[in-house]
């Protein structure tokens, strides 16, 4: 098999230095080469020969010709440039400066926001901007990599593309070992209750946070044996000190926010304690998190009409539906079945395969 020559370009975060770590372990053929946008202070990764790691600043950016040079260079000897999300500005540009390169060899990772920002009802001028310059950069992409077939129609259908589709579920976040055993360690904040819930995954509005602890407040009782734990050490949201308030203020000391960024096998100790989980967002998040939860046996609540939740119940996974909660956990045998469909669909293996078929294949 010829090696080929493979260009990823995204913006550094825990989910490319993961991807980066598992393609150096699955993909000893291929060459893969990284362009990753810095904006945080402090870095994930360091540059090293497969990885140029720039800081983020679009005009600083476009005033670097060695940058420019090395990059073009790259994507002109490409098989396949790897698009992982596209929000940047900067990769926009560079898509619409050679249109023709990303049309015959670029595959798009669709993340989620690169739609979802736009369908607010209402529109300011800056948006529309960037919708125009977004659309018609995604229409020069040729490829494009989504787990979920109800996210390839609404793509295809916003912005009035028809990209060939690579069916791929494409970050190990996803992936659920379940050939191997771990220990697990107590979480030290996880208190010994019979109901633990988690609400949403992330500080972002998307999880409905003040809406659904007034839900909860419903719904639960002081002689239930329960307490709450809500993600909020990442995302961005105005009002976090106002949910904070609320969850003390209704649930006293039952009420947990997770404030500090945990490392991945802590989160994942924490993720093994939940038994029930929240999520209202109407479109694909935090299915890192989901996956792991109902491969570990927990009760979850989607929005009925989220792709991931028709996605799930097509599997035959039992789902909840957050416009119906009832606290009522799912039983043992539904538990059973849906770590079994799991197991078959979220492996290493499964991923595995994926990606080395995205990378040798040619498009």
């Amino acid at each position: 098999m010829t090696k080929k020559h493979i260009v990823h370009i995204g913006t550094e975060s825990v989910l490319i230095r993961d991807f980066i770590e598992f393609v150096n372990e699955v993909d000893v053929e291929n060459r893969h080469l990284y362009f990753v946008w810095k904006k945080k202070d402090v870095p994930l990764m360091s540059r090293n020969q497969s990885i140029i790691l720039q800081r983020y600043s679009l005009f600083s950016m476009l005033l670097q010709p060695f940058l420019l040079r090395r990059l073009f260079k790259e994507l002109s000897r490409a098989d396949k440039i790897i698009l992982h999300g596209l929000n940047e500005i900067f990769t926009m540009l560079i898509i619409l400066l050679r249109p023709s390169l990303f049309r015959e060899k670029g595959v798009w990772f669709y993340w989620g926001a690169e739609l979802h920002k736009f369908k607010s009802a209402v529109l300011n001028v800056k948006t529309r901007l960037l919708l125009l310059i977004q659309t018609k950069t995604v229409r020069n992409v040729g490829y494009l990599a989504v787990g979920i077939p109800g996210e390839y129609d609404n793509i295809r259908t916003f912005f009035d593309i028809e990209p060939t589709p690579f069916w791929s579920f494409k970050y190990p976040s996803n992936v659920l070992n379940f050939t191997e055993t771990h220990e697990t360690k107590s979480v030290d904040f996880i208190q010994p209750t019979s109901l633990k819930i988690m609400i949403g995954h992330s500080a972002d509005p998307s999880n409905e946070h003040l809406k659904l602890l007034n839900k909860l407040n419903q719904l639960l009782s002081k002689k239930d044996d329960y307490s709450l734990y809500m993600p909020l050490s990442y995302g961005i949201n105005e009002n976090i000190e106002e949910i904070k308030r609320k969850g003390s203020d209704l649930f006293r000391e039952k009420f947990v926010p997770i404030l500090k960024l945990l490392s991945l096998s802590d989160y994942r100790n924490y993720l093994s304690e939940i038994n029930m989980a929240i999520f209202p967002q109407k479109r694909q998040q935090g299915m890192g998190n989901i996956t792991y939860l109902l491969a570990n046996g927990s009760t979850v609540y989607l929005h009925p009409e989220a792709n991931h939740s028709v996605y799930f119940k097509k599997l035959g996974i039992i789902i909840g539906s957050t416009e119906e909660i009832v606290l009522q956990p799912i039983s043992k045998a539904e538990s059973t079945s849906n770590r079994r469909i799991m197991a078959e669909v979220f492996s290493k293996e499964t991923l595995k395969k994926q990606l080395l078929d995205l990378f040798n294949n040619k498009c």
